[in-house]
């Protein structure tokens, strides 16, 4: 029961950065489902809800190749800490025009978008700061479950 405690204690940092990680996640899909039940009751259109998705991964088609480059550059906690900052700030965005009655679907294409690119910056300052984060002789499991949190969990 030690040394389980002790090789916990070894990983705090990390099980901290994919816990906050998977909460993002968490709180990122069910604004997600929202915004796309929101968008199917307000417009009727399957297609203009389709492109939130499309709005969505088209940064990260874009500008991944970037994305990596400028990851190396920078901070990585750093990175990741304005990037999830901004996409909190994206969904404020959201509610407050949702409180107004001021939302329209183009709102949620370009938040999607702004959303898709912090994401596509962050992801790969999170790679690098998970493996920065685990001890050398941990197992290839724990490095898996560090780039999706949400994958790890939902088997």
């Amino acid at each position: 029961m030690k040394k389980l405690f002790n090789n916990i204690w070894k990983i705090r940092q990390y099980l901290l950065l994919w816990l906050t990680q998977m909460l993002s996640g968490l709180g990122s899909g069910m604004t997600g489902y929202a915004l796309v039940i929101w968008s199917y009751g307000q417009e009727g259109s399957a297609l203009k809800t389709a492109l939130l998705m499309v709005c969505s991964y088209t940064p990260y088609v874009v500008c991944s190749i970037f994305a990596g480059a400028l990851s190396d550059r920078w901070n990585k906690k750093k990175t990741m800490l304005v990037c999830d900052a901004l996409a909190a700030v994206s969904t404020v965005v959201v509610w407050a025009l949702l409180k107004t009655n001021s939302l329209h679907i183009w709102h949620l294409y370009v938040v999607n978008m702004f959303a898709g690119l912090m994401n596509t910056v962050q992801q790969p300052a999170s790679e690098v700061a998970t493996t920065a984060l685990l001890p050398r002789n941990t197992t290839s499991g724990w490095a898996a479950s560090a780039t999706c949190p949400a994958r790890s969990t939902a088997s």
